[in-house]
This record gives structure tokens, sequence and C-alpha cells, in this order.
């Protein structure tokens, strides 16, 4: 996975692993790996894309790490993850209209 750096960022070395405590492993050089704090992940106003060879579903993101610095990467969902996916946003969809309407 390779990202482009925004923000306190010029360039964002490449991505080489993710930890369950939310952080990203970094690579700064061959022989460095830096943990960097992940603050939030947020999806970019662009259509996610299907890649039928891969049969994956591929959405731009934006990682927004704790000291202010961010990398743009894309979500890489395979069907399960899909629909998981799907099914879990419909529900928060459908609660977040139904507090809307009792608000």
């Amino acid at each position: 996975m390779r990202g482009t750096g925004t923000g306190r960022t010029s360039t964002a070395p490449e991505v080489t692993g993710s930890t369950p405590a939310g952080e990203v492993l970094q690579a700064t050089s061959p022989s460095v790996t830096v943990r960097l704090p992940v603050a939030r992940a947020v999806p970019l106003r662009r259509d996610a894309t299907y890649d039928a060879a891969g049969d994956v579903v591929r959405m731009p993101v934006e990682v927004q790490f704790l000291d202010g610095s961010t990398v743009r990467t894309e979500l890489v969902l395979n069907g399960p993850q899909l629909y998981a996916g799907y099914i879990q946003l419909e529900r928060a969809v459908a609660a977040r209209e139904t507090a809307l309407r009792g608000a």
C-alpha cells in the first residue's frame, strides 16, 4: 500500500503494516521503522471503485495521525468485508435518521 503525504509531512514513506492499537508502522529507511498513532481514517469525497480482477472494492481515504500529519491511501475491501461494512453503515444511517427525527 502506498500513500501520498499531506498536512505536516511533505512526502509519505511506504506504509508497511499496522497494529491492533491504531498505529501504523512506517518505514523511514530500510533499517528504521517508526510507529505513528492513528487518530482516524476519513473517506475522501471520491467514488469507491470495483476492481473485478482482484474482486475487491477500493475506497480512497485519508489517514490522520495524532501529530497532525496525514497520508492518502485506499481502503481495500474483499467481498465479505464489503457486505459487513454495508450492513453496519446501513444500521448507522438508520440510527442517525431516527435520532434526527426525534430531535
